[in-house]
């Protein structure tokens, strides 16, 4: 008879398991499990919760039997560990129905659109100014997605109203980390409703535009939803809305704090897009930089498959509804695969992406097949972004101690980022 290895976690008499001792530093959670091996083993109420960060494991379990497991949606999960809700549903990070070329025709197209919000911006920043980094990201991220998504172009004084509607909305679905002053009381309503009216309008009168929201119309043809239409376009916003914001963010953060790297990057910046026509062709350091910082700060930080059936696997015993929990954040500082894996190293990467690690080792989107059309359309829209950004300033940091993560729905910072912007002609 063979004995299956019993699978080793922390033990608890509560009712409700560890779930207290998750909520209240996840990471810290599952860092702490690691002692018990490359898979251990915790308790939410009467669910059994398994994490493992073997990256054979976890192949056999999404790909090789991926009919044994079912996905768990992220909404579930978030709220089931963390009592918090997603803005956005799972299938929003894959574009679906819209086609990798035509995502990349799209951005070809808005590329100077982007280029000149950013500018509008950012013209009144003066010279060593200090600046609540990640509020003027979002309204910058808010605008470009408006006008990437829905084509609505917003003036300068409606972008902290728009984002001020998210973050009224986050409010009411759970706590969050970062807030802004709210001024009008149904600042979300006139955010959905504006909205719903675009996609009305370009469905009623059939009008076209370079937009997201064309791909959509063109692919549901003349059996168009508008309700149906409005609700997939505004989950893609809201996904992309917190992505590419978390992103861009966690990346001047990290330039912040490594002047070589940030100089190094500024000065690509400059052989290959410091003209009026935007080029990130050849920006293969940037790309570095961005891989880098998914890889320290993925998007999505925690993912499951729950077991359909009692099922041995590598050697483990796994019973019907029992949930595989993998961590991106987990599996990308694992010593055994990256060399110094908290230090933040963009020369790990090669050519601007690939990397010398063992599959389903680097997700920061996880490892769906459909994820890699977001990942590519979210990493093109930071690269036009930080492009922007540094050719016009460098971020100094204004302490020199890192920001830690906070995990919630994303990988939070415990602080707000604050830096101090130089002008590029300053520097030279």
């Amino acid at each position: 008879m063979i004995t299956l290895p019993v699978i080793q976690g922390p033990s608890s008499y509560k009712l409700t398991g560890h779930l207290q001792k998750f909520r209240e530093n996840p990471l810290g959670f599952l860092e702490n499990l690691t002692q018990y091996g490359e898979i251990a083993t915790f308790r939410v109420a009467h669910k059994r919760f398994y994490v493992t960060r073997d990256p054979q494991l976890i192949k056999d379990v999404v790909i090789t039997n991926s009919k044994a497991f079912q996905k768990i949606k992220l909404t579930h999960m978030f709220k089931t560990l963390l009592g918090e809700e997603m803005l956005w549903t799972d299938e929003a990070l894959y574009m679906s129905p819209i086609q990798p070329s035509q995502l990349k025709q799209h951005l070809t197209y808005n590329k100077e659109a982007i280029a000149k919000i950013i500018e509008k911006h950012t013209e009144t920043w003066e010279e060593g100014q200090l600046r609540t980094i990640v509020k003027d990201i979002r309204q910058i991220v808010v605008a470009v997605l408006l006008q990437l998504v829905f084509g609505i172009s917003i003036e300068e004084k409606d972008k902290i109203h728009y984002v001020q509607a998210l973050m009224r909305k986050k409010e009411k679905l759970g706590k969050i980390y970062i807030r802004l002053p709210l001024h009008q009381p149904d600042s979300d309503e006139q955010l959905e409703q504006l909205l719903f009216e675009r996609v009305q309008m370009r469905v009623q009168n059939k009008t076209a535009g370079n937009d997201l929201l064309q791909y959509i119309l063109n692919s549901y043809g003349e059996d168009s939803d508008e309700r149906e239409i409005y609700e997939q376009l505004n989950s893609i916003f809201l996904s992309m809305y917190e992505m590419i914001t978390h992103v861009c963010s966690w990346s001047i953060h990290l330039l912040s704090q490594n002047t070589r790297e940030h100089l190094q990057l500024h000065k690509e910046i400059q052989a290959y897009a410091s003209g009026e026509s935007l080029s990130t062709k050849n920006l293969t350091y940037m790309r570095k930089i961005i891989a880098e910082s998914m890889r320290l700060y993925p998007p999505l930080w925690l993912f499951g498959r729950q077991a359909r059936e009692d099922i041995q696997i590598d050697g483990y015993s796994i019973k019907k509804g029992e949930i595989m929990l993998i961590s991106p954040y987990m599996m990308h500082r694992h010593e055994d695969y990256f060399l110094e894996p908290s230090e933040f190293l963009p020369d790990r990467f090669e050519k601007g992406g690939s990397i010398d690690v063992p599959s389903y080792m680097y997700m920061p989107l996880g490892i769906e097949h459909q994820a890699e059309r977001g990942m590519d359309y979210i990493t093109e829209i930071v690269t036009i972004f930080l492009s922007e950004m540094t050719k016009r300033f460098l971020f100094q940091l204004t302490k020199p101690e890192s920001i830690a993560p906070m995990a919630g729905v994303m990988l939070n910072m415990k602080e707000e980022l604050k830096v101090n912007v130089h002008k590029v002609h300053a520097q030279s």
